[in-house]
């Protein structure tokens, strides 16, 4: 009988296990999260200039519209000026004290004293047929001072004019009209009012600009009671002409100057404000701007932990 032949057959070597798959992109996704969160911060900055350019824009604006007020009302000033002093120049107080044969300054100075008071002028003055000051009240410094190189002088002898004087120790909006005898003028009028506190505290409540009144490097009138902004206004009048900043105390202020007439030794007009005045209004805007950008951190911080989780803590 025959035996059945068993052989011992060995069992295959198994094959190494695949790999299993890994994710791949990771550190792509991470750059390109970065480069927007990059872009984004890039477009909050920008429209942060772009906000804070529009609140200069509001200083500039606010500015501007104070030498534009004050200039109006100067015009106004003048026209009532040359409408009052032609009145007084044919009133028979006046004609008679200037025109008389023997001119008596002291008659005159009293006369134009009551006149002053009672029309509420800081400014009136007789000049004679050349120009010159015969007798003033209001403005002592202009007594026996020729004034016949002045072009609203020069005007008046023909018809009632107003111009702006600036005298050493104040700025005046005068109205001159000719006082005639015949077709004779043997003599001028002046009438003024003090460019001064009054207006530039009109234009301060109307507006919240600060202004002030220079004389040279000197403070003729100021609309500001604050010593920081009467500071900041010193300061202010010694820059040139035109619009600037500067900083007081560390605080950022804008301004403008202009000259209050005509000439190189006429008074300057200098206009204050804080720099970014509207910015407490314009707060909650500055918050949305730069909000995106915390969020935006935010997010890149999830990404990277996701990242590392689902890499094996590699990204």
């Amino acid at each position: 009988m025959t035996r059945a032949r068993f052989e011992v057959v060995s069992a295959p070597a198994s094959l190494p296990a695949a790999p299993l798959p890994q994710p791949s992109g990771g550190a792509g996704v991470v750059a390109t999260a970065m480069l927007l969160f990059a872009a984004l911060g890039f477009s909050c900055w920008l429209a942060d200039g772009q906000l804070r350019g529009l609140l200069s824009g509001l200083d500039d604006q606010a500015l501007g519209q104070a030498s534009r007020t004050i200039e109006e009302l100067v015009n106004r000033q003048r026209e009532q000026l040359v409408s009052e002093v032609k009145v007084l120049a044919d009133d028979n107080r006046i004609r008679a004290t200037v025109l008389a044969p023997k001119f008596d300054e002291a008659t005159v100075q009293d006369v134009l004293e009551d006149l002053r008071k009672s029309s509420g002028a800081t400014l009136l003055a007789v000049l004679d047929g050349s120009g010159k000051v015969e007798a003033v009240t209001g403005a002592v410094g202009l007594r026996q001072v020729d004034l016949s190189s002045s072009a609203a002088v020069k005007a008046a002898f023909e018809r009632p004019t107003s111009d702006i004087w600036t005298l050493p120790d104040q700025v005046q909006i005068i109205g001159i009209a000719p006082i005639r005898s015949g077709d004779q003028t043997p003599a001028l009028l002046v009438k003024g009012l003090a460019l001064g506190k009054s207006q530039l505290a009109t234009v301060d409540a109307a507006l919240g600009v600060s202004g002030a009144v220079f004389i040279g490097d000197r403070i003729a009138a100021s609309s500001s009671q604050n010593v920081e902004i009467d500071e900041a206004l010193r300061s202010a009048g010694r820059l040139a002409d035109g619009s600037g900043e500067l900083a007081i105390g560390g605080r950022g202020y804008r301004v403008k100057l202009g000259r209050a007439g005509e000439g190189a030794t006429a008074a300057r007009l200098a206009w204050l404000v804080p720099r970014h005045r509207a910015a407490d209004r314009a707060r909650p805007l500055l918050f949305l701007v730069w909000c995106p950008v915390p969020l935006g951190a935010l997010l890149m911080l999830l990404l990277l932990v996701n990242s590392r989780r689902t890499n094996g803590g590699h990204l």
